[in-house]
This record gives structure tokens, sequence and C-alpha cells, in this order.
């Protein structure tokens, strides 16, 4: 397996949710990641070789909606608890593994601690028990690459050689604010040129969650021999009781050093 140069992306993610009885909110958040190949574990066999890469968080910017503009830093601290994240790869078949998960959650309670100095309120209390109890969750789906709003679009899982008709399927979260576990499904529908075409769309897991989606559906491009996308976009609009939720996600490679 080749290690790759330091990669730079950006994640941006637009979410409108409307109340059947309230007012449209409108918000926006981006983080810029900078990927930097840390070293190659190879643990004997040929498809068994392991690179891990350091992700630190470059910017991270939220516009909120006029409802929720008190809480644009207490979310942007929130989500500075997976700079430095430590993640390894498998290429060949496609595998993630979180390597600092200890780390990541020490980090955490020290974030956490600060913002509780910082602020209070009910809201303030539930949505830092919320992220306690993710921190400290051994489901898979609970993970930063098991979330588009975080890492979900730039670790796809697909390795670096996939044939048209190839598939996969995981289980996905869309961000801190939603509970809902969607199975996602990935599909090699096409190559261009040096460029594998993918499509993503999903499904509700538990239908007894009275979720029902509208749209969801996205593309992706990778280029061959490659484990990293060029680009990502997807969008989801799912209605939850008397909730209409959109979200359009967007991961754009930056540049590579």
């Amino acid at each position: 397996m080749i290690m790759e140069n330091k990669i730079k992306y950006l994640v941006e993610n637009k979410l409108i949710v409307y109340p059947k009885r309230g007012t449209l909110q409108e918000n926006y958040f981006s983080i810029e990641y900078l990927l930097t190949p840390m070293q190659i574990n190879s643990l004997g066999d040929i498809h068994d070789e392991w690179i891990s890469y350091n992700i630190k968080l470059i910017d991270i910017f939220n516009s909120l909606d006029c409802s929720l503009e008190k809480s644009t830093d207490f979310l942007r601290r929130c989500s500075c608890r997976y700079d430095g994240l430590q993640v390894s790869i498998n290429a060949d078949i496609g595998d993630i593994k979180i390597d600092n998960k200890t780390a990541q959650q020490t980090q955490w309670t020290t974030i956490s601690s600060l913002l509780q100095a910082d602020y209070k309120g009910f809201f303030v209390d539930e949505f830092l028990t919320k992220i306690n109890n993710i921190m400290n969750e051994a489901e898979i789906y609970h993970i930063p690459t098991s979330k588009y709003f975080y890492l979900g679009l730039l670790f796809l899982g697909i390795p670096n050689k996939t044939s048209v008709g190839w598939s996969k399927r995981r289980r996905m979260m869309l961000s801190d604010f939603d509970d809902v576990v969607f199975v996602e499904k990935l599909n090699h529908e096409q190559d261009m040129d040096d460029k594998r075409c993918f499509s993503i769309v999903g499904e509700n897991i538990n239908e007894s969650t009275n979720c029902r989606i509208d749209k969801y559906y996205g593309r992706a491009q990778v280029p061959m021999n490659s484990f990293f996308p060029d680009w990502v976009q997807l969008e989801i609009d799912y209605t939850k009781e008397d909730i209409n939720v959109y979200w359009k996600y967007e991961l754009t490679k930056q540049a590579e050093q």
C-alpha cells in the first residue's frame, strides 16, 4: 500500500428544519480537515496492511439561524472534540478503525468541563449528556467516521480497487442533532477515465421510529487505486413526527501537500 501525501478536505453541511407548527430554520456548518499520514502497520498478510492518519481540524465555521445564534460558539467547541483524531485504514478491503478513542474521550472531558463553566441551562445539560453518551458508546454508528456531519463522507470505506456493480452497506447517523440510524448503500455505477463513480442511497433501519424518508441520494467520485474521494454530494430529506429535516452535505478535496 502506498502512503498518500497530506490531504486537505472541506465538509459543508446545510440544515433546514421545518416544524409543521413553527418557523423554518436554516443553518450552515463547515469543517476543514487536514489528514497527515503517520505510519504503515503490517500484520504480515498481503491484505492486512494499515495506514494511520492524524486528523487536524483546521477551521470550524457555523452560521446558525437567528433563533440559535447564541449556540454558535458552544456547538463549535463541541466539534473540537475530534481534533487530533487518529484513524487507520486498510485500503485493500475498505476497513476503518479509530486508534485513539481513549485520548478522544479524555479530550472531550476537558472540553465538556469548560463548556459547563461557560454555559448554563437545560439545553446545555441535555446536549452535553448526549455527547457524553456518544463518546462512550460502543456502537459503530456513533463514531465520527459513521456520521456525515463529520467524517462519514471522507471515510466511505471503499477499497482502492472495485469493479462496476460492487456495493457495500453500512450503518450511518447524520449528525449530533439527529437520533435516527440509517442503512446506507454505496454502489459502483461506472468508470470515467481514471475515476470511479458511486451512488449513495439509504433507508431507515427501524421503521418503528416513525421516520419517513422523502429523499436519500448522493454521488461520490473516487480515483482509481485510491481510498479517498475527490468529492461527495448527498441530500437527505426525512420527516419524523411533526418535523421535516433536510440535510445537504458536500465534501471536496482542497489540496494535497
